[in-house]
């Protein structure tokens, strides 16, 4: 069942007695979470009707004994269950002992006025298993799992829409660029996007970069732009803000070889005449970077992004075998002109 089929369902108070919400994206499954709690009971009866078992430090038995106790305020409680390891193949170390045959016995007949949930937050459960058998059966499962681009982006212009705000299309290429297409860090900037433009209800280019902090990756980017387009002085300055920031000059270099090898895939690809579309499908990576990449290489040869590649595998060879001091060797290879 989709997130949002049974978010509709739980606002009617059509609830099942168990869920299995499976899955990775943090927003969505704190999205269900909380509809579930809002649907279930006032603030003051939280405390009694809203309980979380970490099944890392408690074990399973003091869940089916709470399902089994009839809530005491309101017509149910929620339980959630953090952690259910035991429905992967993962070990812990120093694991407690959870009797599944407890679980197995209460799938088969649950308490109508408790709700579980069990919060898998796993890219998938281990199949073979009796219990994870009988949970797809007997709950209600919830995908949670991480969007791809082309639900991610419809999904979140529906939410910027719905909140009574509007977003040009520049500012919304640079929001989902600088939070890596990553639906929890993309929903945390809107609240704080929508609070700087309360009054507008309109986001800008400039509003989302003013707001969102670059990444290493990010800045390397603007750094590898610099370094192509000869803009010496721009490429130093964020160099040496990099340094005092404290990061460190081989993982510079080791990031900008992993954006120079972009560039030389993008720029073989489109030799091959494939569109920008079909490049972002080939390599899995954010449309905006390959936009930026298709620009960077128009102005670039094959030759020119060939001896960079090669001069920075050397230099790395050189700084890690002690032959030059590193913030020495990448200034060097900032100030050579292109």
């Amino acid at each position: 069942m989709s997130l949002q089929d049974e978010l509709v369902k739980i606002k009617k108070q059509q609830f099942k007695p168990i869920y299995t919400v499976i899955g990775t994206e943090t927003f969505l499954i704190e999205t269900f979470k909380k509809q579930l709690k809002s649907s279930i009971s006032s603030e003051a009866e939280d405390e009694f009707n809203i309980i979380t078992f970490d099944m890392t430090e408690v074990e399973l038995s003091s869940v089916i004994y709470e399902a089994e106790t009839v809530p005491f305020f309101g017509d149910y409680k929620v339980i959630f269950v953090e952690n259910p390891y035991f429905l992967t193949g993962e070990k812990k170390k120093n694991e407690l002992n959870h009797d599944l045959s407890l679980l197995l016995a209460y799938l088969e007949n649950p308490l109508s006025t408790s709700i579980i949930v069990f919060v898998a937050s796993y890219e998938k459960l281990d199949e073979r298993k009796k219990v994870v058998k009988l949970l797809k059966k007997e709950s209600q499962l919830v995908d949670v799992s991480k969007m791809t681009d082309k639900t991610l982006i419809p999904y979140v212009k529906q939410h910027i829409e719905n909140e009574g705000y509007s977003i040009d299309k520049q500012a919304f290429e640079r929001l989902t660029y600088l939070t890596d297409m990553d639906l929890t860090r993309i929903m945390n900037e809107l609240e704080k996007l929508f609070l700087l433009t309360l009054s507008s209800k309109s986001i800008t280019k400039n509003d989302v970069e003013s707001l969102i902090p670059k990444s290493l990756e990010h800045n390397i980017f603007d750094l590898n732009q610099y370094v192509i387009g000869n803009r010496t002085d721009e490429a130093l300055n964020l160099y040496h803000d990099l340094l005092v920031s404290g990061e460190e000059t081989i993982k510079i270099i080791s990031i900008l070889l992993g954006q120079i090898r972009l560039l030389l895939q993008v720029k073989i690809l489109l030799d091959m005449n494939y569109q920008q579309s079909n490049i972002t499908d080939t390599l899995k990576i954010h449309p905006y970077r390959v936009k930026l990449a298709v620009q960077q290489c128009k102005s670039l040869s094959f030759k020119q992004l060939g001896e960079m590649f090669d001069e920075l595998i050397e230099m790395d060879f050189n700084i890690k075998t002690g032959k030059i001091e590193k913030e020495l060797a990448f200034e060097l290879f900032l100030l050579k002109k292109r």
